[in-house]
């Protein structure tokens, strides 16, 4: 897989730097996915859906810095994920499990309505509730892959909840 990317990159060192790119990040990228849609295939068709975004923003992958590269291919790759769950819910039936969740969360909006509702928020807020609430990341874990520190982590999470809040009150939601 890795000879058709490079295919599709034109210098000699952007292919050196691709490499290694993949070399380094591939299977981090690869638990990423994994986390968020529980099965390996799936998993790989996201990881290879990131690396073909990454080979058409390459041009500009100098201007992101070294200490943000992983987070930015993190991110990547969680939104392929996510992507590739979303189209699976749209055409597979409720599980049980499900239904039975359902039934008790009448008052809460449609799972649908409630992404659209996070994804009204900033990205760099956004970025870091998903991993802390969908991936289930530490806020080590967090920081580490953000090339944040921890309290800028917990700045950003009590920000994005407390607009996710403000959010929720303007669409007359209690959370």
């Amino acid at each position: 897989m890795l000879s058709l990317y490079l295919a599709a990159l034109e210098s000699d060192g952007d292919k050196k730097q691709f490499r290694e790119l993949y070399r380094r990040y591939h299977r981090v990228m690869e638990r990423t996915a994994l986390a968020v849609l529980h099965d390996p295939h799936d998993a790989e068709e996201a990881v290879q859906e990131a690396f073909l975004r990454v080979i058409e923003n390459f041009s500009r992958i100098d201007e992101i810095p070294c200490k943000d590269l992983g987070g930015w291919l993190v991110i990547i790759v969680r939104n392929e994920a996510i992507t590739i769950l979303r189209r699976r819910r749209c055409h597979l039936p409720l599980e049980e499990g499900w239904a039975d969740f359902a039934g008790q969360s009448r008052d809460l909006p449609a799972y649908s309505s409630m992404v659209q509702l996070f994804a009204r928020l900033p990205d760099t807020y956004r970025a870091a509730l998903e991993m802390k609430l969908v991936l289930g990341w530490s806020t080590a874990e967090i920081a580490r892959r953000l090339g944040l520190t921890e309290s800028a982590v917990n700045t950003r999470l009590s920000r994005g909840r407390a607009l996710l809040r403000k959010i929720f009150e303007e669409e007359g939601i209690e959370p």
